[in-house]
């Protein structure tokens, strides 16, 4: 039995990574696969689960795979597209960093974090309500979810649904820029879909009942397709939160295993096409100047000696020392002196 790369991926688009039209391997019917990308190079794909069998493929860092298992250490099943083809094989997964599709927030209290998907199984842990887990990918009514080392499933009712990804958006009273503007919706504002009227969406919010520009929504429990070319400082900040909690290594490039300041600033904007200087100092040269009023999520905040990736609300998210590893914060934790904006 083969699949193709879009029912594997169940309809899960990873910004700036596209993926081509191909067959993979059969995987076990409780696994959701993922795309990840390698972290170093010369990593290998190894014809079987032994380090010691063929050879079949030597990827090197950037390089991307779909993952076929969801265990998170040894040897795993994954699918590399090498051209027009496709190779199955087995990869460390621990030299892999998963692309993140979104982050949602966890909307109840005591949410259990899965083993497999299903609710009578092994509880890796309990989620509190408002925890942001990073979705990995998705299918049949369950995300595969990251929240810090921990990876396990989170069943699709217990995570936010729509929610609204303008830093403003107009709730009105029809289906028209002309109609009545009934209130102003925040960012991250949860909304409930009641129905779609074209680029238009009927919701519910705060016992309101209104119309919603669809452009200005984002759906956590479907992916769409959008531009793979278009990247955005949200979806930046949606890649680097996932490694919160992850090591500080001085001179390390390794989101998962250690890295400095400068080495998490250039390693997440990798993921989204953009090759960094592996130095604080330099990477106030890049990109373009943006004042403290116009500041974008996505932004990096440039202090001397220190660097980190601008995450809202007054908050940065940056790999700070070796006591504390990556963690969120507040933008004034020390003098800025430059913001530039790499999009």
């Amino acid at each position: 039995m083969s699949y193709s790369l879009p029912e594997i991926l169940r309809k899960t688009i990873v910004i700036g990574a596209a993926v081509g039209l191909c067959s993979v391997a059969a995987f076990a019917d409780d696994v959701i696969p993922y795309q990840a990308v390698a972290s170093g190079s010369n990593v290998v794909l190894y014809a079987e689960d032994d380090t010691s069998s063929e050879t079949l493929a030597t990827l090197e860092d950037g390089d991307s795979v779909v993952i076929l298992s969801n265990d998170t250490s040894g040897l795993q099943p994954a699918a590399w597209e090498d051209g027009e083809d496709v190779v199955n094989g087995y990869v460390d997964v621990e030299a892999f960093t998963p692309s993140v599709l979104d982050t949602a927030s966890v909307i109840r209290p005591d949410v259990r974090l899965m083993q497999t998907p299903d609710r009578e199984g092994e509880v890796v842990s309990e989620l509190d309500e408002d925890a942001i887990v990073s979705i990995l990918g998705y299918g049949d009514g369950w995300y595969f979810v990251r929240q810090g080392s921990k990876s396990g499933y989170v069943a699709v009712t217990d995570l936010d649904a729509d929610v609204v990804t303008s830093d403003r958006l107009n709730l009105r009273s029809e289906p028209s820029t002309d109609s009545e503007r009934l209130k102003v919706l925040s960012r991250n504002t949860q909304l409930t879909p009641l129905s779609s009227d074209g680029e238009w969406l009927r919701v519910s919010v705060d016992d309101q009942i209104g119309y919603v520009c669809g452009d200005y929504v984002k759906a956590l429990d479907e992916f769409v397709v959008e531009d793979p070319t278009r990247s955005t400082g949200e979806a930046v900040v949606a890649f680097a939160v996932q490694f919160e909690g992850n090591p500080y290594v001085w001179g390390g490039t390794s989101l998962t295993h250690g890295c400095d300041c400068s080495g998490f600033v250039m390693k997440v904007y990798e993921q989204f096409g953009i090759s960094l200087p592996h130095s604080s100092a330099s990477q106030r040269s890049c990109g373009y100047a943006v004042s403290r009023s116009e500041i974008q999520p996505g932004d990096v905040v440039c202090y001397s000696g220190h660097v980190g990736i601008y995450a809202g609300d007054g908050m940065i998210i940056n790999a700070l020392n070796s006591r504390v590893g990556i963690v969120y914060s507040k933008i004034d934790i020390m003098p800025v002196v430059a913001i530039r904006r790499m999009l």
